[in-house]
């Protein structure tokens, strides 16, 4: 059990008197010193555990007394008890100069320089040292240019001194203090020194926005149409799900990482017990489950929802359109379905209830011809109750009164009608029993809402299956589901849950593709076009006839998009409609070059840039799919090659085991400290790695501390293929702070491809002098290589535009 503070500062108050009653005028060893005073200060005072330490540790032949936490964040060297340390008369500061307490005393002098070895050459950030009566803390490395010994240090003289002024101690050294860096806020007054300004801070207006022609204006209106539209145009939709629609399941043929990892990649959804819930696939290669059609024909029996569990983007949306249309069709000919798409539709979370309610209603009558208001139906459905009430003390006005009566049975009918929800269950009874129809409802797109509205959601959902005669499914992200499964709504329930893995993306791009241009050859116009555009169906045909060749005479394009999409299928067809129309790119340049040549393959570079890019002119990493991995946290220039030394490691390290890729975090920071990064610098870098989707962690779900990390697709393509690439590099110049001041001088906002070819050269001269003092250390990437490969595509550039300059200055001579 960990010390609190008013525990630790008891034990202060016992290690002090236990020292003054057995000190016998003997200077103890360094080793009685350690059992007798120092761990009794750092076990017992200071909260920190066996666990914690690792004592006597050997790192290239040199041992440290004690080392705390993984990745380390203190050292403490131990001193015999006869090492004192003497302050200046009148001296009363809690923290001096590390030179006050050493100018005149070489044996402290070389402890503390010793602490502060080790510290540096395992990049640990804090380093004491400690006679049992006295302890100095200080920095053990820092990355703002002041030299360690130059820099300050927490002392306190005695162990009275401790006691007295124990908040500052505890605050400062305890289990608690050290990993939230306090002792670096009270020996660095000024704030952490940020790395210099990024070339962007300098771009007026940046990012900007990339202006397109008219003739890209309207290839961008077209690609959101044919490529995205397409999918919700209701004449469409049959053909549509028909020859578009591809099943979960199989695997990747283009992905960089392992299959082990692409397998096991969604193992925790088809885990039997996931959350305490059994779970199924939905579909194979070869259709539906078994088990998932006699669950759509059963569920209403059994009283329960039906879960469709699968990632954003995977398609949960489109699998219930080609469930209801195409693979189930005999069944939902036969049933009645409600769609409520919480994707599209607003509904405030305090009005949940009544807005499913609204939309059912709405639906009945729009879709099915179902007015639940109208009178004759009204009466249909309180036909018995009717009956019954003729019955009743109103009854004798039938025949004496019928106004009256008609009154009073009307005032009935309006309390019926007043209750929304009795009266909607009502009407699909009613339906249920006198059409001998199944009643589905699906509540989709709900994991685009925060967790507490999705668990309301689930609640209304399981409720309508409990309770009224409907067969019920909710999709949900496997995240939601777990963390609902094991502390929100879904606690209490045991929903029947099926599973959606995503498709193989090269070939929804190529069946989506296909499709649209057999539309434009049948109709000779896409349906839906609007009015106005003036590019022609014959242009537009071609451009995806190109296209369509591109992506299979192109592994490169299909690497791209597959890798970076990670999985998401809605991400890659963002890519497509992002490279459609794209300012970046030279559509009229394209179809001149395929109207003259009869072909055109689109150049990944071309692909890249638009993706990369977006609508903008220069790279945002908040808005780009592309993360950068060259940006550091420190004014720290090896840091631009932590990232990718990260990736490398994990992939590395996780595919030599058979751990389904995963790697310790423990290890991680281990090869990191090794290369001499704080551990500050590889949290951030982890941090950044799991926000752009480079790395997942695991368990993925919780909300505590990782156990595992893994290498995803998008980690591994831009470390091994995106950093090769003079698209990629060129887009991050731009944001990246360089460290060198002669350097940030010479790379400005360049425009013309020779001079961006230039300011490449500078930037990966730049990066070569920040990867050689990494080149001694065990680095898992191999930098050298991809700097070769960019710095030969910018050779070739600089060789195309000398080329066209030498032409554009020889000038054919005039005739006569």
């Amino acid at each position: 059990m960990l010390t609190d503070f008013e525990q630790g500062k008891s034990e202060m108050e016992r290690l002090v008197k236990w020292a003054s009653s057995n000190y016998f005028g003997l200077k103890r060893n360094e080793a009685d010193t350690r059992l007798h005073l120092i761990d009794k200060l750092l076990f017992d005072c200071l909260g920190w555990t066996r666990e914690d330490c690792h004592a006597e540790e050997r790192y290239e032949g040199k041992f440290t007394d004690y080392a705390f936490l993984t990745p380390r964040k203190l050292v403490v060297e131990a001193k015999r008890e006869g090492i004192y340390f003497e302050l200046p008369a009148g001296f009363g500061r809690r923290v001096c100069k590390i030179a006050t307490i050493t100018e005149a005393d070489k044996p402290i002098d070389a402890a503390i320089r010793q602490a502060i070895k080790y510290c540096q050459e395992r990049s640990i950030p804090f380093g004491a040292i400690s006679n049992g009566h006295q302890v100095v803390a200080f920095l053990g490395s820092r990355q703002d240019g002041i030299p360690v010994m130059a820099g300050e240090c927490l002392v306190f003289s005695s162990l009275e001194d401790m006691l007295a002024d124990f908040r500052v101690l505890w605050d400062n050294l305890s289990r608690p203090a050290v990993p939230s860096y306090n002792l670096h806020a009270t020996l660095c007054a000024e704030s952490v020194v940020p790395p210099p300004e990024k070339l962007a801070s300098r771009i007026p207006g940046y990012p900007g926005i990339k202006n397109r022609n008219p003739f890209q204006t309207e290839l961008k209106i077209l690609g959101d149409l044919f490529i995205e539209d397409v999918v919700r145009a209701p004449e469409l939709e049959q053909q549509f799900l028909e020859r578009c629609y591809c099943p979960s399941g199989a695997l990747s043929q283009y992905s960089l990482i392992s299959k082990q990892i692409l397998q096991t990649r969604y193992s925790i959804l088809f885990e039997k017990e996931f959350g305490g819930a059994s779970l199924e696939p939905v579909q194979t290669k070869g259709g539906l489950t078994e088990e998932f059609g006699s669950d759509v024909l059963a569920a209403s029996l059994k009283r329960r929802a039906i879960v469709l569990l699968g990632d954003v983007g995977v398609g949960k949306s489109i699998f219930i359109r080609h469930l209801i249309k195409v693979a189930a069709r005999e069944v939902f000919e036969n049933a009645l379905s409600l769609y409520v798409d919480f994707g599209k539709e607003p509904a405030l979370a305090e009005d949940l209830q009544s807005f499913v309610l609204r939309r059912c209603a709405a639906q009945l009558s729009s879709d099915h011809n179902v007015d639940i208001e109208e009178n004759g139906f009204v009466r249909g459905v309180y036909y018995g109750e009717l009956a019954r009430f003729k019955k009743g003390i109103y009854g004798q006005f039938a025949q004496s009164n019928p106004e009256l009566y008609l009154q009073k049975e009307i005032e009935f009918l309006e309390n019926k009608l007043a209750d929304r929800g009795a009266h909607l269950r009502s009407s699909l009874e009613h339906i249920s029993k006198g059409r001998k129809r199944q009643i589905v409802v699906f509540l989709d797109n709900i994991d685009q809402r925060p967790t507490d509205f999705q668990d309301r959601v689930f609640l209304i959902g399981q409720s309508l299956a409990e309770t009224w005669p409907v067969t019920v499914f909710i999709s949900l992200r496997p995240e939601t589901f777990y963390t609902s499964r094991m502390k929100g709504a879904l606690a209490a329930y045991q929903p029947r849950v099926f599973t959606i893995a995503p498709p193989r993306i090269d070939l929804v791009i190529a069946a989506r593709l296909q499709f649209v241009l057999e539309q434009i050859r049948e109709t000779g116009r896409f349906s839906g076009l609007p009015s106005g555009l003036s590019l022609h169906s014959q242009s537009l045909m071609r451009y995806v006839e190109v296209l369509i060749t591109s992506f299979q005479r192109s592994r490169e394009l299909v690497e791209f998009i597959d890798n970076l999409s990670g999985g998401n299928t809605r991400r890659a067809l963002d890519f497509l409609v992002s490279f459609v129309g794209s300012g970046h790119v030279n559509a009229e340049k394209i179809l001149e070059i395929f109207e003259t040549q009869g072909h055109y393959t689109i150049p990944i570079h071309e692909f890249m840039r638009a993706v990369i890019f977006g609508d903008f002119e220069h790279y945002d990493p908040s808005a780009s799919p592309a993360a950068n991995l060259f940006d550091i946290s420190l004014p720290d220039g090896r840091e631009h090659l932590l990232v990718a030394n990260l990736l490398a490691f994990v992939e590395r390290t996780g595919s030599s085991a058979a751990s389904e890729g995963w790697v310790e975090p423990d290890k991680v920071h281990l090869f990191c400290q090794s290369l001499g990064f704080l551990p500050s610098q590889i949290e951030f870098a982890i941090r950044r790695s799991i926000h752009k989707g480079l790395l997942e962690a695991s368990p993925k779900f919780s909300e505590g501390p990782a156990a595992a990390y893994r290498i995803t697709s998008v980690g591994s393509y831009t470390y091994k293929e995106l950093a090769k690439q003079f698209s990629y590099v060129d887009a991050m110049v731009v944001d990246t702070p360089t460290v060198d001041r002669n350097v940030r001088s010479e790379i400005g906002d360049s425009r013309s491809i020779s001079d961006r070819a230039n300011r490449m050269l500078t930037f990966l001269k730049y990066l070569d002098s920040r990867h050689a003092p990494l080149a001694t250390r065990p680095i898992a990437f191999d930098w050298i290589h991809c700097r070769e490969s960019v710095e030969h595509q910018t050779n070739y550039i600089l060789e195309l535009e000398a080329k066209k300059e030498a032409s554009r200055r020889v000038r054919p001579a005039k005739s006569g």
